[in-house]
This record gives C-alpha cells, sequence and structure tokens, in this order.
C-alpha cells in the first residue's frame, strides 16, 4: 500500500470521525503519563490527546501523513509544544523514552499482515512500556466480515476537498479471503469538479483480521497478558456482532 497517495484522501474522509476521541482522550488522562500512538497518521487522535493537556508521541512510516500531521501542528502552538511526531516502522523502532500508555487506533495493527510483523510490532511495544502500562489495541471485529460475502462495489462516504473544490466519492470492493485472514480492499477515489469533471484514484489494500484467541496467545508470546475485550469505545464485551475489536494488554 502507497500511504503517501493516501494521505490526503486519508486526512479529509477521516476528518469528521470523531466516535473514538472520548474513549483515547479518557484513556490519556488515567494513564498519568506520556502516551505513545503508533500509526499516528495525519495527527486526528494525537491532536486530540495534546489539546487534552497530555503529552503524546506520535509515530507513522508514511512521511506525507506526518507532514500534514506537523502542517496542523504548526498552526496550534500550544498542541506543538505537547506533541511530538516521529518518522519510524512500527515493527521495528528504538525510542529514548518508555510509555505509560501505548495505543495503536482504528485498525493499525490490521496492516501488519504477517504474524512475524505483529510479533515484531508487540515487542517493540513491550520493550517501550513503563512497568504497569498498558497497551491499547482498535482493529475491526472478525465474526461480521467473515459471515458477510458481499464483494460488490460500495460507495462508502462522499466529502470535500475545499481547497481544490472539488467532491470526492469514495468507493470501495472487499474480498475476504478467509485462509489467509486477509482483507484485499480496492478503494476507488472519484474526485468531482465544479464542472462535472471525474479524476479517478485507485488505491489497492490488504489487512489482516485477527481473532480474539488467537490474539491472546500473541500478545502472551510477546510479554503481554490479554485483560479485555471491546466490542465499542463505550467498552461493551465483545459479542459476534459487534463492529470493533478493542483489545486491552497488560
Amino acid at each position: 500500500m502507497n500511504y503517501d497517495a493516501l494521505a490526503k484522501f486519508y486526512d479529509l474522509e477521516n476528518a469528521d470521525f470523531i466516535h473514538d476521541l472520548d474513549f483515547w482522550v479518557a484513556l490519556a488522562k488515567e494513564s498519568n503519563g506520556e502516551v505513545l500512538e503508533i500509526g499516528c497518521g495525519t495527527g486526528r487522535v494525537l491532536q486530540q490527546t495534546a489539546r487534552a493537556g497530555i503529552n503524546i508521541t506520535g509515530i507513522d512510516n508514511s512521511e506525507a501523513m506526518l507532514t500534514l500531521a506537523r502542517a496542523k501542528l504548526d498552526r496550534k502552538p500550544e498542541l506543538a509544544a505537547r506533541a511530538k511526531i516521529i518518522n519510524a516502522d512500527m515493527t521495528n523502532f528504538a525510542l529514548d523514552r518508555k510509555f505509560n500508555l501505548i495505543i495503536a487506533p482504528f485498525n493499525t495493527f490490521m496492516h501488519l499482515l504477517t504474524l512475524a510483523d505483529q510479533v515484531a510490532f508487540l515487542g517493540c511495544a513491550r520493550r517501550h512500556l513503563n512497568s504497569g502500562g498498558r497497551l491499547i489495541l482498535d482493529l475491526t471485529n472478525p465474526a461480521p466480515a467473515y459471515a458477510d460475502s458481499n464483494e460488490s462495489l460500495t460507495l462508502e462516504r462522499t466529502f470535500r476537498d475545499d481547497d481544490a473544490n472539488l467532491t470526492i466519492q469514495q468507493f470501495a470492493t472487499t474480498h475476504v479471503d478467509r485462509t489467509s485472514q486477509l482483507a484485499h480492499i480496492l478503494w476507488q477515489y472519484d474526485a468531482i469538479d465544479s464542472q462535472g469533471n471525474v479524476k479517478r484514484t485507485l488505491l489497492p489494500l490488504k489487512l489482516r483480521y485477527t481473532f480474539p484467541a488467537e490474539m491472546s496467545l500473541l500478545l502472551e508470546k510477546c510479554g503481554f497478558r490479554l485483560s479485555h475485550l471491546y466490542g465499542d469505545y463505550n467498552e461493551s464485551p465483545l459479542e459476534d456482532e459487534s463492529e470493533r475489536m478493542v483489545v486491552a494488554a497488560l
């Protein structure tokens, strides 16, 4: 996946996604220390955490994503003073501090397509977590995805690029390879100008589903203990019908 090519679309399409922000900020406040966000992207969660008065470090391997995040912080010096952004690989990073809370919001962990990468990620997280700290991962619950066989082209959302005076329609097709636990997604972005001209961008993506028992074993292998599995940002118990699978580990 070319995350740099995705950056502008990603930032615009997720600008209004706020459903998880109270959850992350509450966790950060409870941690009583600095937070590490793995896969911070364009800074949606990072900014909100800094706005709550909490020091946070974000890492991501897409310089285009981080450029957008830095530009937002540059416009708000009071947030920039509490937020640090680093270009780093989430399977192989070494920072000069440890954290009370490490978070990987909104499917970040699903971008790890092999068990080796998942173990490397968790190993890095373990080495950067203070004793008594928590790791929180937010993934798509695999149960509904495995039950739904619909692979048709679907309009996901419509949003605006006001700077370029464009209306953008985002479509997706998804094929779930249940044996390999991979979702093969093709995102189609149609940018429509004021004259009705359309410029189409196609961006393929793979995400890996992880099941609850598998997650527990992965965490144990890497020195963690699974403490909770939630089905939403209100910390409801995980059920088959839950959209999210929020993993809390110690």
